[in-house]
């Protein structure tokens, strides 16, 4: 197997398609520095499934892709092929039939890379499947080779090292599997000890459920016995209504007859009650005219007595009037006589007040002496109060704060108490039971869940893998579309430009010929050279010769009587016929013409020559009329005669032309086709990736509720998991504090006690300074009530001399005020009996109407008693009609009074009787809900049956039901349920047990061929590594050390002693021994398991002049059964090689290739053999 070809497209700075061919097994790869070199590396890395993007010199996985640069866009996506030649079938497996590998990987822009093995698509894990053990496989390859790679080989732990020889020996896959069987394994045993909780959670939820279905069962049992009482209760209520029903019916017709009877009673008394309502409004109309009569004198009586009130009323006024001035004129006498003894006594009054005023004066003076002596003595009182406040304010105020201190213990030690209870009770309460059995079952559920989650997100990663492969193999699609559509369109364009050119040769726009053409019918007809075929390089030759007659319209058949007799105005016109055809003789221009017999006719005197001189020998043979010769370029030749044809005409190249338009018609037909399949293919895919979207976001939708539902359920799980630890931290906090409490009670009770003991010590101290207080407090109190009468006499004394002074003062003044008013009255005295004397003189005046109105007044009274005579006449017949009308009214409301209550009896047995209905349709509605064969029911209850008996049975019944308690009626189909679940439990288990002993025995066997394949390895490489290592140096020692005697588990060391030293580590070797060391280690590998090939990326560069040469020997020695491939810029290491590309980079930024063939060219500059013996 060997590597034939490298195609890059869009990697990194390889942005144009190219190919790295490979043909010899040692191709140098050579250039500047910066020119791309070290990314076709990058290449073989990337399409091998290197997915670390600083492994392969960038940032981002899409760092692969040209990134653009000066003059060229970004690429949108990347390609990278490896083509393998595996004729000797050194691939096994399922690639191992084909002849050719290529393995491709792609990636777009935005959407992610895919890979392919000989087109078809695939997963990485198949690539890397493919060639592991082939010293390209996993991390370990060793089949590219780096400067930094070689120190890392000699400098690699013996863990690491081993892994390369495990890569050499082909183990790598048998660890690979290794690593998948234990997995198994694991998950094996993780699913038999999950399979162990659910079987032992199973069967104790077996016994749990049978439980509860025998219970459930007896519950369903008492049930149906209780559904059935319950019916036959109805039944003997519905009974017992339907009796009361009738009663009520029979009621209501009894009080309907008594309602008849009623109205009728009252209808008579309605009679009787019109009739004394007539009689009392006719008294009543004779009442009202006596009485208008009435009202009429006593209106009469009421104006004279007006009249004489008026009169009378005058006349008193005038005798007030004169009443009032004699009073007045009385009243000035007196109160002249009382002002002049007033006069008098206050003159004596203010000489007595102003000797009282000078006696008060000296009362006050004497006041303020005793007051000023009280204050005095209650300032000293005072200050003895305050010094004894200060001496007794701190022993009131330590027996205060004692008795605080005792009562706050107190109100503490009751606290203590209350919470020590409280805590107690909720000690009690804590229960863990029930909290463990919910975690139990939350764990069991999240395991389902875990399950459904699992499968989901496999089912989605399905669908996202799908939708990338569809999107990816769309955005293939897509591109050959595009592809296709500039195809068809570039096709289609250059028809249109050949079908113009081929127009106007044939003169198709030529308007008479079109005319004359189209007069015979032959418009529409084909012409000739589009059915005449011309076999290669004969074109020229056949259009020279026909000239004209191309253009000839070809008619399936022709009547001679029908053609024209003349042709059109403008020239001539040939016309041909399809008849059969028949052989055209050899050697003329008719053999290489196909389509048309006329042809074959014009053509047949025709021969043909290849060139000038052969046409010459021709013609010279030629013995017939008639024969020329044509040779390809068109020079036709006669006897006597040469024409030649025209080079620059227009109408030039028709044959070809139309050759090339058919050609081109039928390259944009099938463009056109392939146009319309991507179309659809590309259609199909859109409803493939609509239809996967909509599976994905279902997909998604029940992923999203699985994981919602385990959260949730987890969070549930986790808080019942804090509430457990929280009950049981609780219980332990309760414990301590319930201790704390019990200490600190004991710590309150002695301080209690001490703090009672020093109160009592406080309280006898502040009882004696309250006895001092007391009679301090006495003493006070006294000088406070001398000073406060001393206070007071001093006020009194104040208060009646201002009183003195004010009273001598308003004597004064009311003296005054007096001789004024005694000067007034006097002269209103005058006045008045002057106006007294006049108003005697008018006393006749008054008394003369006052009679008059007297004898009116007694007329109208006359008139008045007659008409109040006949009032009271009129009251009494009103009064006599009202009595009959109130007794008929009396029986009227009698009457309807009955009839009302007749009526409200009716409709309170109606009322009834809808009751009795409402209470059928219920109880009807109630045995319809029961679902029982209601006259089976009524068939089997007996007729003298009880509701007092049912109901006692039903109560029996019921009893019994409530003594089951709480009934799982579930149970029974999840006993079944469970039942089956155990059994599958068990299938299971037996399944996994068996797939655990398979698994075991697999993991033995390959442990043992591991084995035995990694020691034959290491015995082999390092026979050869002792070979190959003193060969690179030029002399030395070498060779593999294994660090453990466990052939499965021992890591591997490097032991090099080059020539003329004593180093005890590789890590004492210089760079250039550490890189032939490696690459004598490499060349071991390579010799016991050749790699498809082997990139080597400037190896060499740490290696002197010599050392090279050496390392070139040796990679031409196993050049015959490896291939290499160098990167290099060291000149001995190009001559190496048999084939050398370059790579350069131009343009900024693009690099491109350049191959030489060495062999190839040395054999072209070496000199002429031929040449050198001229």
């Amino acid at each position: 197997m060997r590597l034939t070809a490298i195609k890059l497209a869009g990697f990194k700075s390889f942005v144009d398609p190219t190919t790295l061919p490979l043909p010899t097994n040692r191709t140098a790869v050579v250039g500047p520095n910066g020119s791309g070199k070290s990314n076709l590396i990058d290449a073989v890395r990337w399409v091998l499934g290197e997915s670390s993007a600083k492994a392969l010199r960038g940032a981002e996985s899409e760092d692969v892709i040209f990134n653009g640069a000066k003059t060229r866009k970004p690429a949108g996506r990347a390609s990278v092929e490896l083509r393998f030649d595996n004729a000797d079938q050194t691939l096994q497996g399922a690639w191992g039939r084909f002849n050719e590998i290529a393995v491709r990987r792609e990636v777009v822009r935005g959407i992610g890379s895919q890979y392919y093995i000989n087109g078809q698509k695939c997963l990485k894990r198949d690539v890397v499947d493919l060639f592991l053990g082939t010293g390209l496989g996993g991390r370990n390859q060793y089949a590219i080779l780096e400067q930094g790679t070689v120190a890392q080989l000699v400098e690699a732990k013996p863990d690491e090292l081993r892994r390369w020889l495990e890569e050499a020996a082909g183990i790598s896959r048998y660890k690979e599997r290794r690593r998948e069987t234990e997995s198994r394994i694991r998950q094996t045993r993780d699913n038999l000890a999950r399979l162990g909780d659910l079987q032992g959670e199973i069967e104790k939820r077996l016994k749990v459920l049978a439980r509860q279905a025998a219970d459930a069962e007896r519950y369903n049992e008492s049930k149906q016995q209780e559904r059935q009482l319950r019916a036959e209760l109805l039944l003997l209520r519905r009974r017992a209504v339907a009796q009361d029903a009738a009663r009520c019916q029979a009621h209501i017709d009894a009080v309907e007859r008594e309602l008849v009877a009623a109205r009728e009673a009252l209808q008579v008394a309605s009679q009787q009650r019109e009739a004394a309502e007539q009689a009392r409004n006719a008294a009543g109309e004779a009442f009202n005219s006596v009485q208008a009569q009435a009202y009429e004198a006593q209106a009469q009586v009421s104006r004279e007595e007006q009249g004489l009130a008026h009169a009378r009323e005058m006349q008193a006024v005038h005798e007030r009037e004169t009443r009032a001035t004699e009073t007045r004129l009385s009243q000035l006498d007196e109160r002249v006589a009382r002002d002049t003894q007033t006069l008098a006594a206050l003159e004596a009054n203010v000489a007595s007040l102003q000797r009282e005023t000078q006696q008060v004066d000296a009362t006050r003076t004497a006041a303020v002496q005793r007051q000023q002596q009280a204050e005095a003595q209650l300032a000293a009182e005072r200050e003895r109060w305050a010094e004894f406040e200060r001496r007794s304010q701190a022993p009131m105020l330590d027996a205060e704060r004692e008795r605080a201190q005792v009562q706050a213990l107190e109100n503490g030690a009751r606290g203590l108490e209350q919470r020590h209870q409280r805590l107690q009770r909720e000690r009690e309460t804590l229960d863990e039971a029930p909290l463990q059995a919910s975690l139990f079952e939350a764990d069991a559920e999240l395991e389902m869940l875990s399950h459904t989650i699992e499968a989901a997100q496999a089912q989605l990663a399905a669908h996202d893998q799908s939708l990338q492969a569809l999107r990816a193999q769309g955005s293939v699609n897509e591109a050959s579309l595009h592809d296709a559509r500039h195809s068809a369109e570039s096709l289609r364009g250059r028809v249109a430009s050949l079908e113009t050119l081929q127009q106007a040769a044939l003169k198709v726009d030529d308007k008479a010929l079109g005319r004359w053409l189209g007069e015979q019918g032959w418009g529409s007809r084909p012409r000739l050279v589009d059915v005449l075929r011309v076999d290669a390089g004969w074109e020229a030759a056949v259009e020279h010769v026909l000239a004209g007659l191309l253009q000839a319209p070809v008619l399936d058949d022709w009547q001679a009587s029908t053609l024209p007799v003349a042709g059109p105005a403008a020239g001539a016109v040939a016309v041909a016929v399809r008849v059969p055809e028949f052989p055209a003789a050899a050697g003329t221009l008719a053999a290489h013409v196909t389509g048309s017999a006329a042809v074959h006719e014009w053509l047949a005197g025709i021969h043909v020559a290849n060139d000038a001189a052969g046409a010459v020998a021709a013609l010279a043979a030629i013995t017939g009329a008639g024969e020329s010769v044509v040779t390809p370029d068109g020079v036709w030749r006669g006897r006597g005669w040469v024409r030649y044809p025209c080079r620059n005409a227009a109408d030039t190249g028709v044959i070809a032309r139309g050759q090339l338009l058919r050609e081109t018609q039928a390259a944009s037909t099938a463009a056109q086709t392939r146009v319309r399949e991507l179309d659809v293919v590309e259609q199909t895919l859109r409803a493939q990736i609509q239809t996967l979207e909509v599976e994905r976001r279902d997909a998604a939708t029940q992923l999203d509720r699985a994981r919602a539902r385990h959260g949730q359920r987890l969070a549930e799980r986790q808080a019942q998991a804090v509430r457990l630890d929280q009950v049981r931290q609780r219980a332990a906090t309760l414990a301590e504090e319930l201790a704390a409490l019990d200490s600190e009670r004991c710590d309150i009770a002695q301080q209690w006690a001490a703090a009672r003991e020093k109160l009592a010590a406080l309280t006898a101290t502040v009882e004696a300074l309250r006895a001092e207080r007391a009679q301090l407090t006495s003493v006070l109190q006294q000088a406070r009530n001398v000073e406060a009468e001393a206070r007071r006499a001093h006020g009194l004394a104040v208060e009646s001399s201002n009183r003195a002074q004010v009273r001598a003062a308003g004597q004064a003044s009311a003296l005054q005020a007096a001789r004024h008013n005694l000067d007034e009255l006097q002269v209103q005295r005058a006045t008045l009996a002057q106006a007294l004397d006049a108003a005697r003189v008018q006393d006749s005046d008054f008394a003369a109407p006052v009679q008059a109105c007297v004898a009116q007044a007694e007329r109208a009274r006359a008139t008045l008693r007659q008409a109040e005579e006949k009032l009271r006449a009129g009251r009494e017949r009103i009064a006599i009609a009202e009595a009959a009308v109130r007794e008929a009214q009396h029986a009227l409301q009698a009457s309807e009074n009955r009839r009302d209550q007749v009526r409200e009896t009716l409709q309170q047995a109606r009322v009834a009787q809808e009751g009795e209905r409402s209470r059928l349709q219920a109880l009807d509605a109630q045995l319809g809900e029961t679902q029982q064969d209601i006259a089976a029911l009524e068939q089997a209850l007996a007729v003298d049956a009880g509701i007092a008996a049912w109901e006692e049975r039903l109560a029996q019944v019921a009893h019994r039901i409530e003594r089951l308690g709480a009934i799982n009626l579930a149970a029974i189909p999840e006993l079944e349920e469970a039942r089956g679940r155990a059994t599958y439990f068990t299938a299971q288990r037996a399944d996994l047990d068996a797939a655990l002993t398979t698994l075991e025995s697999a993991m033995t066997q390959l442990d043992r061929e591991t084995r035995d394949m990694f020691r034959t390895t290491f015995e082999r490489v390092d026979a050869r590594f002792r070979e190959c290592c003193p060969r690179l140096f030029g002399g030395g020692e070498a060779g593999l050390e294994r660090t453990d005697d466990d052939w499965l588990a021992c890591g591997v060391r490097v032991m090099v002693r080059p020539p003329g030293k004593r180093n005890t580590a590789i890590q004492l070797l210089s760079g250039g021994e550490k890189a032939l060391s490696a690459l004598a280690l490499l060349f071991a590998l390579f010799e016991l398991n050749p790699a498809p090939f082997c990139l080597l990326d400037e190896v060499e560069a740490p290696l002197d002049e010599a050392n090279v040469r050496r390392f070139s020997a040796l990679v031409q020695d196993m050049s015959r059964n490896v291939q290499f491939v160098i990167i290099t810029h060291n000149k001995v290491t190009m001559e190496l090689a048999e084939h050398l590309h370059g790579v350069t980079m131009q343009e900024p930024g693009v690099s491109r290739l350049v191959s030489v063939d060495v062999r190839e060219a040395e054999r072209l500059t070496q000199p002429d053999a031929t040449a050198l013996e001229v």
